[in-house]
């Protein structure tokens, strides 16, 4: 029950991150805890995971307004999660360790993009580092399932390049079929942090890829399946939003234009998710904030070229994101990558056995 117990922990604190990110306030001022709605100041009585949602009973102690249920699942589903991982896993404490914050960098990326169509830079980055700092760590300590692969190159990178180049297919693919955006790019960095950490999961022996053709498919049907069940959702709550006035049939399939990029543009998405473009501008955007007040001196030297270097590098990740409009049949597959990925994490040897079983039955 201690996993739990820090779990519901840790998603309280998942809330606040879902919450902040997306609309680009800190997470560390202010410090303490607030109703999103009259903005008061929550006490530690209010913070208590879990319970005080109940007790409360779901309404917030000083305006009274409701509170969504959703803070109330992260945090379960952040305890139960971190409780599934320490049952399974409590004799790897390293691979303990590592998925369990693998796990709480998930849960915010599943929430966030559900919401915004968006996964936040940030975010991604952490997904990608932690399978590539768990490696070193296995290589330098020799582990059987860390070792350089051809003398010289970490599984992690290879798990990465491969993430990268099967979600970057079906992007490219799509936009070759519909003439739009099939996935975001944010999803193909996704896949590169996925794909760095599912290959150290593959049993000692086993090829790296083990684990890949499992989580490929468990995505895809969970996006099958959930998919169509979301799209019905939104356009039904569309409808009960929607006047009684129609716009004419003409302006709304302009609503939705064709994508106004290239095939070389597409293939140079990927190009900028192999060099860690979203790490290089996420640098400087670091930098420029850092040195926002410099009027004079080196500081207003490098904020300068840092923003000309910022407006030549792309900006794939944030294009034209003022404009960016839903269409009525879009998903966000994000959460149904990481619904994959943690079924493989949970079920995936189970389920590459039996079908390898089934199809080489021993003799």
């Amino acid at each position: 029950m201690t996993a739990f117990a820090f779990g519901i922990t840790i998603g309280s604190f998942l809330n606040v991150v879902i919450w902040r990110l997306p609309r680009g306030k800190s997470l560390v001022y202010p410090s303490s805890s607030f109703c999103p709605n009259c903005e008061h100041s929550l006490r530690a009585i209010d913070l208590v995971p879990l319970l005080s949602f109940l007790i409360q009973g779901r309404k917030c102690r000083y305006c009274e307004k409701p509170i969504s249920w959703r803070y109330f699942g992260v945090e379960l589903l952040t305890g139960l999660t971190f409780l599934a991982i320490t049952f399974q896993f409590w004799q790897t404490p390293t691979n303990c360790v590592t998925l369990l914050l693998f796990s709480a960098i998930l849960i915010p990326i599943f929430f966030i993009d559900l919401d915004t169509f968006t996964i936040p830079t940030s975010l991604n980055l952490f997904v990608f580092f932690i399978p590539l700092v768990r490696d070193g760590i296995g290589i330098l300590q020799h582990e059987p399932n860390h070792v350089l692969l051809a003398g010289w190159c970490p599984r992690s990178f290879l798990g990465a390049v491969v993430g990268i180049a099967i979600f970057g297919f079906i992007r490219v693919i799509g936009w070759v079929w519909k003439r739009q955006e099939a996935m975001g790019l944010g999803d193909v960095l996704l896949a590169r942090g996925m794909g760095a950490f599912l290959i150290a999961f593959a049993p000692i022996g086993s090829p790296p890829l083990y684990h890949f053709m499992t989580w490929i498919l468990l995505c895809c049907l969970s996006g099958a399946v959930v998919g169509p069940l979301m799209i019905l959702w939104r356009q039904r709550g569309q409808k009960q939003k929607k006047a009684p006035i129609e716009e004419p049939e003409e302006e709304n399939e302009q609503e939705y234009p064709e994508s106004n990029s290239n095939f070389g543009e597409q293939i140079g998405a990927i190009i900028y998710c192999l060099l860690l473009g979203d790490l290089v501008e996420y640098l400087l955007d670091l930098t420029i904030a850092a040195l926002k007040n410099a009027k004079q001196g080196v500081g207003y030297i490098i904020r300068e070229r840092c923003i000309k270097l910022r407006e030549h590098w792309g900006g794939h990740v944030d294009e034209d994101e003022e404009e960016f409009v839903v269409a009525p049949t879009a998903i966000p597959f994000g959460p149904f990558m990481v619904l994959g990925f943690l079924f493989t994490v949970f079920f995936g040897e189970w389920m590459a056995h039996a079908y390898l079983s089934y199809a080489f039955p021993p003799k």
